[in-house]
């Protein structure tokens, strides 16, 4: 199996400090040293480059909608500067300056592991008419979004109605940039050939981008890995998408959404909420995907049993409430830290090099979650010579994805094999 790795050799490229997750949580509130993949004093004032520049408005009116589109001309803070090394990790948190680095550097470190994945250079679908991407921090605006030739943040509001800004959320970026790697890979549908379940792909594989990239930072991994004992299935970071605060966040990966529940648009009142909803059961099966392949290549190093495998199969979206499993997971993780987290990477570098090779076999046209699972099977066949077939296929048919079953019950196989069962 050809796994495309972090493109990034620690000590090389240019400096930057990045929140691997809002800095809200109390696990992520010091900034991570990550390098990006050009070399030092080739960043200009910005930070801009060949692909990317930022511009830090002042004031900006409104968010970008056609035909209103880059560039911004309107009044702008001075852009930054790397310091006399050509790095950027001198800047401090709470400076103005911080701000545009830490969206330049999210944004092209997103890129930096997308384009390894891919095995080739990513080209903006829009670069017809914008050579350069444009990245705008901050914009007064309870959003984000991407577009024709932008990324622009604004912020969203935690439980408690505390404004957390997207510029320093780096799922929340990642996800931007995601949509953005899809049009570029997959391409834009005309009206008449669009579906439903495109909007809802790109949604879904916006997050996995979000997912697979927040892997990238050992803080994360770390974190993740302590807080379960290795059970990916324990409600943590790695599932919660865009997390911002300790028990909100704006979607989750593992979740218990199959099509039945979230198919019907002819009574959503809002259609955008809609396509966030129907692709939460395809984010859910890749995500319970990436959970069995963690524990087969577990069981492959001995690090626990065939046994444990199966017995902590579960309803997807759901923790068995079972104290056994999981004293036999902190049983099996004690003292073994860095040979789960080498698993995890491993699984990491599996699913993002299986998803930029699923984008390159999807047509954009007509498409339906059932071409995305043809994808997938045919990419496993690729990587592993088919090893994971079945569990994918297992997956997806849990979620109701399978010819001729979009609706319905689906009798499990593994997932779940009794006990009690409690919401996240």
């Amino acid at each position: 199996m050809t796994l495309h790795r972090d493109p990034i050799t620690l000590g090389r490229g240019t400096r930057f400090r990045l929140f691997a997750q809002d800095p809200a949580l109390a696990a992520f509130r010091e900034p991570e040293t990550v390098w990006i993949a050009r070399a030092p004093g080739t960043i200009g004032p910005g930070p801009m480059d060949d692909r990317m520049y930022v511009v830090d408005a002042i004031g900006k009116p409104a968010p970008y909608d056609y035909p209103y589109l880059p560039p911004y001309l309107g009044r702008a803070f001075p852009p930054t500067s790397s310091g006399p090394d050509g790095h950027f990790d001198h800047l401090e948190v709470d400076s103005p300056e911080f701000r545009s680095a830490h969206m330049y550097a999210t944004v092209r470190r997103v890129l930096d592991i997308w384009e390894a994945y891919a095995g080739h250079r990513i080209e903006w679908h829009f670069r017809s008419t914008h050579n350069r991407l444009e990245l705008i921090p901050y914009i007064d605006w309870a959003n984000a979004q991407s577009g024709f030739g932008f990324i622009e943040a604004g912020y969203a509001r935690d439980e408690r109605g505390v404004p957390c800004l997207h510029w320093q959320n780096f799922d929340v970026l990642a996800h931007e940039v995601g949509h953005l790697l899809i049009y570029s890979e997959v391409g834009t549908p005309p009206p008449p050939t669009r579906t439903n379940q495109y909007f809802g792909f790109h949604e879904s594989f916006a997050d996995l981008v979000a997912l697979v990239g927040c892997l990238h930072f050992h803080t994360v991994v770390d974190h993740v890995l302590r807080r379960s004992a290795g059970n990916l299935y324990y409600m943590n970071e790695l599932n919660r998408i865009g997390e911002l605060s300790e028990t909100a966040q704006i979607r989750i990966a593992d979740n218990d959404l199959r099509m039945s529940d979230v198919e019907d648009f002819s009574r959503a009142e809002n259609i955008s909420c809609a396509l966030h909803d129907l692709s939460q059961p395809l984010t859910g099966a890749i995500f319970d995907i990436l959970v069995d392949v963690y524990q087969q290549f577990l069981v492959d190093a001995g690090l626990i049993s065939a046994d444990l495998d199966r017995a902590s199969g579960r309803v997807s979206g759901v923790t068995v409430d079972d104290p056994e499993i999981e004293a036999r997971f902190a049983a099996a993780y004690e003292g073994r830290h860095e040979a789960f987290k080498a698993v995890l990477l491993k699984t990491r570098d599996y699913l993002g090099t299986g998803l930029a090779h699923v984008w390159r076999r999807l047509s954009p046209h007509y498409l339906t979650y059932l071409d995305i699972l043809d994808a997938v099977l045919a990419v496993d066949r690729y990587l592993t010579g088919g090893r994971f077939a079945r569990l994918i296929w297992e997956s997806f048919a849990w979620r109701e994805i399978q010819p001729g079953h979009f609706t319905g019950p689906l009798a499990p196989s593994r997932r779940n094999r009794g006990g009690i069962v409690r919401s996240p």
